[in-house]
């Protein structure tokens, strides 16, 4: 999968800078404080780095629908961070955060799909998480969905709808759909 990155978003407006303050919230049970804790675990950032507890407070998090959280505890068992590798514990926790919109998770489940890593192979649905994904700015979802109908992989090849979406992707910097406009003598993306 082209996206391997723990996220650091959340919803929650401030910073919790001191890491005393955000273990006591995380253990009264505050799923943005879990996330954050989780993160910095993951990241080593102001905590001795460890994947085991940053999957403990992913988990809690996720468990009471953080989809940032979800998201993350999906990327962690796709690569195998702090857990056995397992695409389908993953697909379940992306298909959490995708449900509540969150645009990674969505574009992730596209490339399951595509793939059949943890879900049956299916192009037609990997069409529609990348079409979500890239409804909401996506780039590698747009350049993805672009590949799609290149190649008539889920959806009628078009290479008029290639082109739209490649120029989305491209317009933001992304270097696979700037290669596939060339290729398709675009060079122009603007």
């Amino acid at each position: 999968m082209a996206k391997n990155e723990i996220s650091p978003d959340s919803t929650k407006a401030e910073e919790i800078l001191d890491i005393d303050e955000l273990k006591k919230q995380a253990e009264q049970g505050d799923a943005e404080a879990q996330f954050k804790l989780g993160h910095y675990y993951h990241e080593g950032n102001g905590v001795p780095q460890s994947d085991t507890e940053a999957i403990k407070w992913f988990r809690l998090a996720a468990e009471q629908g953080l989809a940032a959280a979800q998201y993350n505890l999906g990327i962690c068992y796709e690569y195998g961070y702090g857990v056995t590798q397992s695409y389908s514990e993953a697909v379940k926790w992306f298909c959490l955060a995708a449900e509540q919109g969150d645009v990674d998770a969505q574009f992730c489940l596209g490339v399951c799909y595509e793939h059949g890593h943890g879900v049956p192979q299916s192009y037609s649905e990997a069409v529609e998480w990348y079409r979500l994904a890239a409804k909401q700015g996506n780039a590698l979802a747009q350049c993805n969905l672009g590949y799609c109908y290149e190649y008539g992989e889920g959806v009628r090849k078009s290479q008029k709808e290639a082109i739209k979406w490649y120029k989305k992707s491209a317009k933001q910097g992304d270097e696979t759909a700037i290669q596939n406009l060339k290729n398709l003598g675009i060079n122009d993306y603007d």
